[in-house]
C-alpha cells in the first residue's frame, strides 16, 4: 500500500508487529523442570546489531553535558545554541544550565527508533515462528504472490493508461510501472527481492525432486514421462508457477525503467550464481537462472523495452545528478562526522548545504542510503553497522557452508543475494527508507536464517556450542510454557537459544524488550492521532487538509508535543487569523498588539525543538520587530530580531528550495539599514547585505519581475533612484 510511506499504512503494519512481538515475549518465558522460570532469546547473530542501534538512537536523543557535546560534535553544539530563543540570548549571551542532544532535532530520531524496533522484532519474530519447512515455504509463496500481483497490477495500470495507484491518481512516473508504490525505484526494490526468492525457490524445488524424477523416468517412454509430470500430486506445475511468478516480477522490473534496480538485480543474480558455483553439488542451479532470463526477455521484447534502454543511454547524466546530491550529503557528514545529525534528520539538515543546481527542489532523502547513514549517524553509526552486519554475515556464511540439504542451501543463498541487491541499489536510491521494503528485507533474511536451521536430520553437520540449547523447542512438559503458541521446530533444527534465568538477572532483558515494545506502541498511536489532526508526514492518499484549523493543531500538540512542525503550523495559523483581523480593524488595534506574544511563543517553541528550520527563525525575527510599543524594543527586541535573521541565514544556507526567502532577508536588512542613518558605515554594510539577498533571489528564480516588487518595497526606505538601480545589477 503505497510502499507503507503514509502514516495510516505503516501505523497499522507496525502495531500488528508490536502486538505479535508481545505475544512472543510472553511465550518465551518458560518454566523449567525444577520449577524456575527462564527467558529465552534466539541466537540469530542479529542481536548485537539490533541492540547497538537501539543504544545509538537513545544516545543521540539524550541531553549531554556541555563539555561532552562540544567534544563529540561542535556543530551539534552550535545548533543547540541556535535553539535557545533569541530574546533569551540577548539577556544572557552565555546561557547556563542548558544541555543539548547530539541530534539537534529529536523527533525524527524518536520515529527512527520506533521503526528500527519494529524491523528488528519482525526479523526475530519470523525466525522464531518459521520453525518448520512448511511454514517457510508458505511465507515464501506469500511473498511471491504479493510480488507477482504488484507487478501485474502495475503493468495493467500503466498499459491501460488508467495510471492510478489504488484510488490515487499517479502524479509522477507516468508511463512507468510502479505497482502499488509511488516511486518506480522502490517498486524495483520489491521486485529485486522477489525475483531472487523466486529463483532460489525454483532451484530448491528442482534439487529436492531431481533424483526422484530420475528414478521415475528410468525405463519409461516419453509418453510415460509426460504423464508423470502432469499427474495429480506432481510438483511440476508448482515449479512452473514459481518460475512464472519470477518472470512476471522480472518483467515488472524491466518495465519500471529503474536503472539502479535492473543493475542491482543483475549483480545479485551474478552473486547468487557464484555462490552456487562454489558448491559442487549445486552448479546446475545456474540453468534455472538462465531460463528465467530467457523467459523474461521473451515476454519483454514484444511489450517494448525501448524506453528502458533509452534511460540507460541517459545513465551518465542521471549518475552525475545524483553524485551532486551525494557530495552535498558528504558535506553534512564532514560537519557531524563523529555521531551524525541524528538518524532521520536528513531532510531538516540538508537545505543548508543544498547545491544551487537543484533549485526549488525538496529532498527528503539523499538518494544514497550509505552516505546518508554517514551524515545521520557519523563514523560511530557506520562502524556499528559494519561490525554488526559483519558478525551476522560471518555466522550466517559459516552455517551456510556447513549445510548439505539443497533446500537450506538454496534459500540461504537467496537471502544473501537479496541483501546484495538492496545494498547495491542503495548506492543510488533510498529503498531502506521505505518501510515496506525494509520489512520485506527483514522477512527475506529471516526466511534464509530459518531455512539454514531447518536442515534435514541426515544433513546435520554443526556442533552445538557448550552452554547453548541444541533445539529451540526442547521437550518440556506440556504445561511448562506460560503460553504455548507455536509448534515445535522439526527434527534436525539447531537454532541456538540463550536461556536467562529470571532470578539471576534474566528479568532485565525481558523488562527492557517489553518496555521498548510498549513505548514504541504508545508513541506510534500518539503519532497517528496527532497526524490525523495536523498532517506533517506525506499522506496524499487520504487527502488530509494541509492547513487545519487552530483547534486541530492544538489537539495534535496535545498528543505529540515533540513535533516542532506542529508549533510552526500553530504560529502560521495564528498569523493568518491575526492578519485577517488587522485588515478589518487596522494595524493599531488592540487585537494586533496582543497577537504577537502567542505567535512568538509558538515560533520559539518550534525552534527549540527544531533549530534547523530557517523559515521559523526568519518569521520569528520579523515578529520581534512588531513589538514597537515595548519599552525594551531598542535594547532587546531589535537585537533579537537581528540574531534570529542571522540564524535563519546560517541554517538555510543558499535556501535554493525556496529562493523567495532571500527577498524577505533583503527586506529585513533594508529596514534595519535605514535605522542606522547616524552610522553611515554600518548603514552601508547592511544595505549591501540586503542587495546580496535581492540579487540571489533574482538569480535563483530567474524572474526579472521580482526586481519590480523589490523596488516597490525599497522605495519606502530609499526613494533615491540610485539605490533602486543597484538592485538589478
Amino acid at each position: 500500500m503505497f510502499g507503507a510511506v503514509h502514516t495510516w499504512v505503516y501505523t497499522i503494519a507496525f502495531l500488528c508487529i508490536l502486538a505479535a512481538s508481545l505475544l512472543l515475549v510472553a511465550g518465551n518465558i518458560r518454566k523449567t523442570v525444577d520449577g524456575s522460570y527462564v527467558f529465552r532469546w534466539l541466537g540469530t547473530g542479529m542481536t548485537p546489531l539490533f541492540a547497538a542501534f537501539v543504544i545509538l538512537l537513545i544516545f543521540q536523543m539524550t541531553p549531554l553535558p556541555d563539555f561532552l557535546i562540544s567534544l563529540l560534535s561542535s556543530e551539534a553544539k552550535t545548533a543547540g545554541l541556535a535553539s535557545i530563543p533569541a530574546s533569551q540570548m540577548i539577556d544572557a549571551p552565555r546561557p547556563v544550565g542548558y544541555r543539548f542532544t547530539l541530534a539537534p532535532y529529536v523527533y525524527p530520531v524518536r520515529m527512527s527508533l520506533i521503526r528500527w524496533t519494529v524491523y528488528g522484532l519482525l526479523f526475530m519474530g519470523l525466525v522464531q515462528t518459521l520453525n518448520t519447512r512448511k511454514r517457510i515455504e508458505a511465507v515464501i509463496l506469500c511473498i511471491l504472490v504479493v510480488g507477482a500481483f504488484d507487478a501485474l497490477y502495475g503493468i495493467m495500470q500503466t498499459y491501460s493508461q488508467y495510471e492510478h495507484i489504488w484510488w490515487l491518481k499517479k502524479y509522477a512516473y507516468i508511463g512507468d510501472v510502479t505497482g502499488t508504490y509511488i516511486n518506480r525505484n522502490h517498486f524495483a526494490g520489491l521486485m529485486e527481492m522477489g525475483i531472487v526468492l523466486a529463483v532460489v525457490y525454483a532451484a530448491a524445488f528442482s534439487s529436492l525432486h531431481s533424483q526422484k524424477n530420475q528414478r521415475q523416468r528410468r525405463g519409461k517412454t516419453f509418453k510415460d514421462v509426460i504423464l508423470t509430470y502432469t499427474a495429480a500430486g506432481s510438483l511440476f506445475p508448482q515449479r512452473i508457477l514459481i518460475v512464472f511468478m519470477g518472470v512476471v516480477m522480472a518483467l515488472g522490473l524491466i518495465l519500471s525503467a529503474s536503472r539502479g534496480g535492473i543493475i542491482a538485480t543483475g549483480l545479485a543474480l551474478l552473486f547468487l550464481g557464484m555462490m552456487f558455483v562454489f558448491r559442487e553439488n549445486q552448479r546446475r542451479k545456474g540453468y534455472v537462472i538462465l531460463v528465467l532470463f530467457l523467459l523474461t526477455t521473451a515476454y519483454a521484447l514484444p511489450v517494448g523495452i525501448d524506453y528502458t534502454i533509452g534511460r540507460f543511454r541517459q545513465f551518465d547524466a542521471g549518475r552525475e545528478d545524483r553524485m551532486v546530491v551525494t557530495k552535498v550529503v558528504w558535506k553534512i557528514f564532514e560537519d557531524y562526522e563523529n555521531t551524525g545529525t541524528g538518524i532521520g534528520n536528513f531532510q531538516y539538515s540538508f537545505p543548508k548545504y543544498q547545491d544551487e543546481r537543484h533549485k526549488q527542489t525538496f529532498y527528503r532523502n539523499g538518494h544514497n542510503d550509505w552516505v546518508q547513514l554517514l551524515s545521520e549517524a557519523g563514523w560511530l553509526g557506520m562502524i556499528l553497522l559494519m561490525a554488526g552486519m559483519g558478525w551476522f554475515l560471518f555466522r550466517y556464511g559459516r552455517r551456510w557452508s556447513q549445510c548439505r540439504d539443497a533446500f537450506s542451501v538454496c534459500i540461504g543463498a537467496g537471502a544473501l543475494a537479496a541483501l546484495v541487491a538492496i545494498a547495491v541499489h542503495s548506492w543510488s536510491d533510498f529503498n531502506l527508507h521505505i518501510p515496506a521494503n525494509f520489512m520485506m528485507l527483514a522477512a527475506v533474511l529471516a526466511i534464509g536464517t530459518s531455512a539454514l536451521y531447518n536442515e534435514r536430520p541426515s544433513h546435520r553437520t554443526d556442533v552445538v556450542k557448550k552452554g547453548d540449547s541444541p533445539n529451540f523447542s526442547l521437550r518440556e512438559k506440556k504445561d511448562s510454557p506460560l503460553f504455548s503458541l507455536f509448534p515445535k521446530r522439526g527434527d534436525g533444527a539447531e537454532l541456538p537459544v540463550h536461556e536467562l534465568p529470571l532470578k539471576q538477572g534474566g528479568f532485565v532483558p525481558l523488562v527492557l524488550v517489553a518496555a521498548l515494545i510498549l513505548w514504541s506502541g504508545q508513541w506510534l498511536v500518539r503519532h497517528f492521532v496527532a497526524e490525523a489532526h495536523c498532517n506533517t508526514v506525506p499522506n496524499a492518499t487520504l487527502n488530509i487538509d494541509e492547513h487545519p484549523p487552530l483547534e486541530f493543531i492544538e489537539k495534535a500538540i496535545g498528543f505529540d508535543g515533540g513535533n516542532g512542525e506542529y508549533y510552526f503550523k500553530l504560529a502560521m495559523e495564528r498569523t493568518v487569523l491575526r492578519d485577517k483581523e488587522a485588515r478589518k480593524s487596522g494595524p493599531d488595534s488592540t487585537a494586533w498588539q496582543v497577537s504577537h506574544g502567542p505567535i512568538i511563543s509558538a515560533l520559539e517553541r518550534s525552534i527549540r525543538l527544531n533549530p534547523f528550520n530557517a523559515e521559523a527563525h526568519k518569521r520569528l525575527g520579523w515578529e520581534y520587530t512588531y513589538l514597537t510599543s515595548d519599552p525594551d524594543y531598542g535594547r532587546k527586541w531589535l537585537p533579537a530580531a537581528d540574531l534570529s535573521m542571522e540564524r535563519a541565514i546560517y541554517m538555510g544556507g543558499a535556501w535554493v528550495q525556496n529562493p523567495m526567502i532571500h527577498v524577505d532577508y533583503g527586506n529585513f536588512w533594508t529596514m534595519r539599514s535605514r535605522a542606522y542613518g547616524f552610522d553611515p558605515p554600518r548603514q552601508t554594510a547592511l544595505w549591501n547585505r540586503a542587495l546580496d539577498h535581492y540579487r540571489k533571489a533574482i538569480e535563483l528564480t530567474e524572474n526579472k519581475n521580482i526586481a519590480k516588487e523589490i523596488s516597490a518595497y525599497v522605495r519606502n526606505f530609499y526613494p533615491e533612484e540610485e539605490k533602486l538601480q543597484m538592485i538589478g545589477k
